[in-house]
C-alpha cells in the first residue's frame, strides 16, 4: 500500500501555507502579464534567488513548510478561540510558539475537537477493498474510490480473475438477449458499452474483497488519528475474522500515517468506541420518524449503500461466518436453473477468498428524511441493481409498517372507551403517521423519477423505471 497527502486545508494570514513553488509561479505569471517580452526564465532565476533570500533574512513570514506543525496550529488557534479575550486579528498575531503551546494543553486535556478543523486528504493506491470498506464506514470522511462497476479491477487471485472473465461473457450474452429489443431506448447503446458495464457490475461478484483498489480519501486530522489508534486495537486483539485478515493491512497504513509525520500518539479517543464496521443485531425493526431494520446484503452492495453517509450500516457481528454465507445471485440468471446452479458452483470454488458477492446480515438505522434521499438516488435504473432492489423492499415495509401504525391510533382515537384527552392525543399520532406516509409511500411506486423526481436524462427504460428489470 502508499499513501501520499495530496490536499490540506488552508488557512490565510501569516500563518497560511504557501510554497515555494507557487510563491513563484504566482510572480512570474505577474511578470509575463506586465510585461510579455520579459526573458520567464531569466525571471525565474531572479525571484527564486530574491525568495532565498528573503527566506534567509527571515522576512518571508507567509512560508510555512507542510509539516505535523500545521495541524497542531490550526488546533491551538482554534483553542484559543474559545477563550480569546479580544477579536480575530489580535488572536492571529500570537507567535507560533505560543499557538503551539495551546495545541499541546488541549491535547493532553482530551479537547480533541479543536485538532477536527484541519483535514487531510490522502491519496491510497493498492488499498485492499475490505480495508476500503472499513474506512468508508467511519464518519466523518469523503472519499473517490476506483469503481468495479465502471472499470476492469487488476491483480485479482487468478482463479477468481479467471471466473470473473467466463461471467462477464456470460452475462453479457444474457443481456443482449434479454434487452436486445430495448436497444433502441437511450438506456442502451449501439456499441453494446452499456450492456458491457452491466456484465462487469455482475461478474465482480466473484472477486475476493481483499481485491487492491486505489481511492481519495478526505478527514479530519483528529479523526484521521483515531482510525489509526483503533486500527492498533483490532492488530492487538482483533474482534472477528474480518479484521484479523486485515491486520498486516491495518499496520501498513498506520506505518504509511507515522512515515507522513501525520501520526500523535495522545491523539486517540478515550471514549471506549471502536470501529463501526462491525455490531450488534436489532432486537425489532422500528420504522417511524426514525428507522432501522436488518437485511442480508452482499459485500459489494454494502460498499455502494455505505455513501449515504447520513445512515448507519453494520454487519451483525454474531453473525458473520463467511465459510458458510450464501452469495447473490444476479437476477439475469435467474430463469436459467443450471446458469444458477453453475454460478453458485464458482462461488463456492472461491469461498475462501470471500468474494463481493458474500451475503452479510447488515442493520441499517437512519432517519425518515435521509432514507427518502437515499431512496431519491437508488431507485433508477441507473443504480446499482441489488441496493436497488433493496431500497424498494425497505419502502415497502417502511410504509406497510407505517399504515398499521396509522390503524392503531385510528382505533384508538375512535374508541368510547378511551377518555377523550387521550383520544385526542391518539388523533395527533395518527396525523403526524399520515404525513410520514405522505413522505414514504410515493417511493413505492417505481423508480424515483415515479415519485416526483426531475431526472436530467431520462433513461427510457420502461421496465427499468418501473423497477422491473433484471440489471
Amino acid at each position: 500500500m502508499e499513501v501520499k497527502v495530496v490536499m490540506r486545508s488552508v488557512l490565510d494570514g501569516a500563518l497560511g501555507q504557501i510554497s515555494d513553488e507557487t510563491l513563484l509561479k504566482n510572480v512570474i505569471e505577474i511578470v509575463k502579464r506586465e510585461n510579455p517580452e520579459e526573458d520567464t526564465i531569466k525571471t525565474a532565476n531572479l525571484v527564486s534567488h530574491i525568495i532565498k533570500e528573503m527566506r534567509g533574512e527571515d522576512l518571508l513570514k507567509a512560508d510555512k513548510k507542510y509539516d505535523n506543525n500545521f495541524n497542531n496550529i490550526v488546533a491551538g488557534l482554534m483553542g484559543s478561540t474559545c477563550y480569546m479575550k479580544d477579536n480575530f486579528e489580535k488572536l492571529y498575531k500570537r507567535t507560533e510558539d505560543q499557538i503551539l503551546r495551546i495545541a499541546n494543553t488541549v491535547l493532553v486535556n482530551g479537547h480533541h475537537s479543536t485538532f477536527g478543523h484541519s483535514h487531510v486528504t490522502l491519496q491510497i493506491t493498492n488499498i485492499p477493498k475490505s480495508l476500503a470498506i472499513v474506512l468508508n464506514n467511519e464518519k466523518e470522511y469523503n472519499t473517490s474510490e476506483k469503481s468495479a462497476r465502471y472499470t476492469i479491477m487488476k491483480d485479482i487471485n487468478p482463479k477468481n480473475n479467471a471466473l470473473f472473465d467466463k461471467w462477464m461473457e456470460i452475462f453479457n450474452r444474457k443481456i443482449e438477449q434479454k434487452y436486445n429489443s430495448s436497444l433502441a431506448s437511450n438506456f442502451f447503446d449501439e456499441k453494446g458499452i452499456k450492456i458491457k458495464k452491466l456484465s462487469q457490475e455482475n461478474a465482480r461478484y466473484l472477486i475476493p474483497i481483499s481485491t487492491p483498489t486505489n481511492m481519495v480519501y478526505t478527514t479530519s486530522f483528529r479523526q484521521l488519528n483515531y482510525l489509526c489508534h483503533l486500527f492498533e486495537k483490532e492488530i492487538e486483539q482483533p474482534s472477528n475474522t474480518y479484521y484479523k485478515d486485515l491486520k498486516t493491512d491495518m499496520l501498513d497504513f498506520i506505518d504509511n500515517i507515522k512515515m507522513l509525520n501525520l501520526y500523535i500518539p495522545e491523539l486517540e479517543d478515550h471514549k471506549d468506541r471502536k470501529l463501526s464496521l462491525f455490531g450488534d443485531g436489532i432486537a425489532d425493526s422500528i420504522y417511524s420518524n426514525v428507522y432501522q431494520t436488518e437485511y442480508p446484503m452482499s459485500f459489494a452492495c454494502l460498499a455502494q449503500a455505505q455513501r449515504h453517509r447520513t445512515l448507519n450500516y453494520n454487519i451483525i457481528e454474531s453473525e458473520y461466518n463467511p465459510n458458510y454465507a450464501m452469495c447473490y445471485i444476479p437476477p439475469i440468471i435467474d430463469d436459467d436453473k443450471k446458469l444458477k446452479k453453475e454460478f453458485i458452483g464458482d462461488f463456492v470454488s472461491v469461498k475462501d477468498t470471500i468474494p463481493q458477492g458474500t451475503l452479510v446480515n447488515c442493520v441499517e438505522r437512519g432517519t425518515i428524511e435521509n432514507f427518502v434521499l437515499k431512496a431519491k438516488e437508488r431507485l433508477c435504473s441507473q443504480a446499482q441493481k441489488e441496493v436497488r432492489d433493496r431500497t424498494f423492499a425497505t419502502a415497502k415495509e417502511y410504509t406497510q409498517a407505517l399504515y398499521s401504525t396509522k390503524e392503531k391510533y385510528e382505533k384508538m382515537a375512535k374508541s368510547e372507551f378511551v377518555k377523550s384527552e387521550f383520544r385526542k392525543i391518539n388523533k395527533a399520532k395518527m396525523d403526524l403517521t399520515e404525513e410520514l406516509i405522505e413522505k414514504i409511500e410515493p417511493l413505492t411506486k417505481g423508480s424515483r423519477c415515479m415519485s416526483g423526481y426531475k431526472c436530467a436524462s431520462p433513461c427510457g427504460f420502461k421496465e427499468g423505471i418501473e423497477l422491473e428489470s433484471m440489471i
